[in-house]
């Protein structure tokens, strides 16, 4: 069996570590050995909550790339743009989030060696449960981008992504079934949740509520319905809050703060792979942004006019640094769609609706009657959910999963780019939705690209 040193991974995590133990008075530590040691390790969020992959989110359909723009992104860009970046390397998405990875890892297994005690217990616990949920929040995006739409018939046998559980790098990197993937994903959380306090000290650190919310995506992106409204609802009973849109500045060019009170827990992209989605690039579907009501006042607080386009600005993120942060975290208007989602699915249109209902009453103009949306089925409901949470959550790094999910429903979402007057597609279920692993990995590690 060959030696397989995952070094993108070594190198990253050299970096974090270093930075933070240099401030160590004692220069012969090399690795964080008490649990303050740990919890600092965890909050460097330069590196745990700011470095969100963007390959999926480039590679969906809620923008557009105008002339300018496409000019702009680089090589590797364009071809993300088309679905044709077949061979890419260092630096990546894949490689920033095995550093996530690696650094829960170190905590998981460092925590183990310190004695729990009825002092330290409370923070043993949240360094614990915190690592678990950073490893499995890492997983389930890497398993939304590199594998194939979860199918309980062929989940055993797609590939899922490397799930590396430890921080021995002389451990051979395998790819995982899909099956395998969820699993450990789910095995994570639900360790992390009796660990973790119902709400964190700073929605930069996981709680309970935010490991609730990260099962219900999961269990979403698997189609596990009933499963994700149990977990939803109970993150939900936790933290409901939602701002009244009316109170938020429709002309300001960042109209959120960080850190607002819908988000349950903070995660960004500062640090662009694929500048594509920036908005400074991006431009808003036209389809999508005309199918905001003109009372709607998402149509005026997400969107302002750029070169006669609309360019996004809803971000829940302050944009005080030039790259302009996208949100990418977990905010409570997300749960209230997914659980209006699935009780449509369970065929319960009153309280699907009573929920969407409660979400779109705080984005509305309150100087006009807002009338509530109705439905004659079930089925009706979903359909404008869905809908909704595509108008309500687009740049959040969800729309990808979205696409993939819903088209082992048969929904037919076809995906089509436009450049330089030749027109390129994305069909359905096609092999493309499972996006390519970087080659510099496939090369050193052995494992198998996914087919084009």
């Amino acid at each position: 069996m060959k030696r397989i040193v995952f070094f993108l991974v070594l190198a990253l995590s050299a970096i974090s570590c270093k930075k933070y133990l240099e401030a160590k008075p004692d220069s012969s530590v090399t690795t964080p050995q008490t649990i303050g040691d740990l919890q600092a390790l965890l909050d460097r969020s330069d590196y745990m909550n700011q470095k969100s992959p963007a390959f999926d989110e480039a590679s969906a359909d809620d923008y557009f790339l105008p002339q300018t723009g496409y000019n702009a992104v680089g090589e590797n860009g364009r071809k993300a743009y088309v679905w044709q970046l077949d061979e890419y390397e260092w630096v990546n998405d894949w490689a920033n989030a095995y550093v996530v990875v690696y650094n829960a890892n170190v905590c998981l297994e460092e925590i183990e060696k310190i004695e729990r005690t009825k002092k330290n217990a409370a923070e043993w616990d949240n360094v614990k449960g915190s690592a678990l949920f950073f490893r499995a929040w890492t997983f389930l995006k890497l398993a939304w981008m590199y594998s194939k739409a979860y199918d309980p018939e062929t989940a055993a046998q797609d590939e899922g992504i490397i799930l590396r559980l430890g921080t021995d790098f002389n451990v051979p990197s395998v790819r995982a079934s899909t099956g395998q993937t969820y699993e450990q994903i789910i095995r994570d959380l639900e360790a992390a949740v009796p660990l973790l306090p119902g709400l964190s000290t700073h929605v930069l650190r996981p709680s309970r509520a935010a490991a609730f919310a990260l099962l219900a995506r999961t269990y979403l992106s698997m189609r596990r319905y009933e499963q994700a409204y149990d977990y939803a609802d109970q993150c939900l009973k936790i933290k409901n809050d939602l701002m009244d849109y009316n109170g938020i500045s429709a002309t300001a060019s960042s109209p959120f703060q960080s850190f607002n009170k819908e988000v349950i827990f903070h995660a960004d992209i500062t640090s662009y792979t694929f500048t594509n989605i920036s908005p400074s690039n991006a431009r808003a579907d036209t389809l999508l942004y005309r199918s905001y009501d003109n009372d709607d006042l998402r149509k005026q607080v997400f969107f302002t006019t750029t070169g006669g386009y609309q360019q996004f600005k809803g971000s829940y993120v302050s944009r005080t640094l030039a790259s302009r942060p996208l949100f990418t975290g977990i905010a409570t208007d997300e749960m209230m769609l997914v659980r209006a989602e699935c009780r449509a699915r369970a065929g319960d249109k009153e309280n699907a609706l009573a929920d969407l209902n409660t979400l779109m009453k705080n984005r509305w103009k309150n100087t006009v009657v807002y009338r509530d949306i109705t439905a004659e089925n079930a089925e009706g409901a979903l359909s404008i959910i869905l809908k909704e949470r595509r108008k309500e959550l687009l740049f959040r790094g969800l729309r990808w999963m979205d696409i993939k999910r819903l088209n082992k429903e048969g929904r037919g979402i076809e995906l089509k780019r436009n450049v330089n007057g030749q027109e390129y597609r994305l069909a359905p279920n096609s092999n493309r939705f499972a996006l390519p692993l970087p080659a510099d990995v496939v090369r050193i590690t052995g494992v198998a690209q996914n087919p084009a």
